[in-house]
């Protein structure tokens, strides 16, 4: 019996990791829903395989009750009902902000039984969709008595982040769609909503997005008369509105590798250095529908080069000089500078002399020569946004 278990908890754990390209499937199809309904419909057909489980339900929070709005399962549960929040385990779910794990519903007596019997429900994960602010839940249900892994449980952690942020996404475009005049504030927000599912995951705050965005305005001014053409006043101020998405292609990347506290193997290192490229493929698909502008095309030239050096050792496509797009070396310098100062998981932050040092250090090989001259006569500005936008 115990071989069997073993056996079982195995085959589901392959299978999970066998459905990292299908959760990224599932992170691109929700990025680009435009409706609630679009969003309750990719995660009715992908959930419940990515999560392995025999049932999964998307509950939505209406005043003081929960509807159960949507639903794939092995046999029907509550599709269309509502019930209290303060009597079913969604609305528990929501009001505390955190996951309900439970291994046998009828030992817990947060579970309202009479609504449980009918079905084939014996064990079940309820999870919050949009931690600090809950606007909904995602439920997933298996019909025996176990624990589910903790794979299971990341799995559905992860699409209900994923679809909090389609939901905001689809609140920001309805906005958009009914008040043209808006346009312009509604697409820096949607912009910010799209850069922050990487950025939650990846900082303590969302200061990063700024700093690297004012960052990239001050050099690319300064840099105006090094390239006149590409630099003008309105590219600048599109720079500045582009390089919040840099690092989207961290929605791809798992969580144990984006958080590792250490230093990453090989093996890790070459999976977090995919981001580049799966930040142009979400860039593109958004194109995709949307249709071609210069916005999405530069945000998705900053996405996939600012990891490129100068010496053509960079990633993804080890290009070299100006191969590299001029906003990717802009990106490059930005970027780094922001991590040489900031503290992250993995490291403390160093003093801005320090940084500047670096930088400079780095002139032909990590970066382009010419543009860390012009950083490194606006360097005090670079300390001024830092300190303007510290993570305190």
């Amino acid at each position: 019996m115990l071989l069997g278990g073993s056996m079982g908890l195995a085959a589901t754990r392959l299978a999970i990791a066998g459905n990292s390209g299908d959760i990224d499937d599932l992170v691109l199809e929700l990025s680009m829903a435009r409706g609630l309904d679009e969003i309750m419909q990719t995660v009715r057909g992908r959930a419940r395989a990515l999560v392995g489980a025999d049932g999964v339900t998307f509950v939505l929070r209406d005043g003081d009750l929960c509807h159960y709005a949507d639903e794939d399962a092995i046999s029907p549960l509550w599709k269309g009902q509502r019930f209290p929040a303060s009597s079913c385990i969604s609305g528990w779910a929501m009001m505390h902000r955190q996951a309900a794990i439970i291994e046998d519903i009828y030992a817990d007596d947060r579970i309202p039984h009479a609504a449980y019997r009918p079905t084939f429900v014996r064990s079940l994960v309820m999870t919050p969709v949009r931690i600090e602010d809950p606007v909904a839940a995602i439920g997933a249900y298996w019909s025996r008595t176990f624990r589910p892994s903790q794979m299971q449980i990341d799995m559905l952690a992860r699409i209900a982040n994923s679809a909090a942020v389609a939901m905001t996404n689809v609140a920001l475009y309805n906005s958009l769609v009914a008040s043209r005049e808006e346009a312009t504030r509604a697409k820096d927000a949607i912009v910010f909503a799209m850069a922050s599912l990487a950025e939650t995951r990846d900082n303590e705050t969302g200061n990063h997005i700024h700093r690297t965005q004012h960052f990239m305005r001050a050099l690319a001014q300064a840099a105006q008369t090094l390239h006149p053409l590409e630099l003008t006043d309105d590219a600048v101020e599109l720079l500045f509105k582009t390089a919040p998405l840099h690092d989207v292609g961290k929605i791809g990347i798992a969580d144990k590798i984006l958080l590792k506290p250490g230093k990453l193997t090989l093996e890790e290192a070459a999976i977090m250095r995919t981001h580049a490229e799966l930040g142009r493929r979400a860039i593109a698909r958004a194109a995709e529908v949307l249709g071609p502008s210069r916005f999405l095309s530069l945000a998705e030239e900053i996405a996939h080069t600012h990891h490129e050096r100068w010496d053509g050792g960079g990633y993804p496509r080890a290009l070299r000089g100006t191969q590299i797009p001029l906003a990717g070396r802009l990106m490059a310098i930005a970027d780094v500078y922001d991590a040489l100062v900031s503290k992250r998981v993995y490291k403390d932050a160093i003093p801005h002399l320090e940084a500047v040092a670096i930088i400079g250090s780095e002139a032909g090989r990590h970066f382009d020569p010419d543009l860390v001259g012009v950083f490194l006569t606006i360097a005090d500005q670079f300390d001024a946004i830092h300190r303007a936008f510290f993570d305190s």
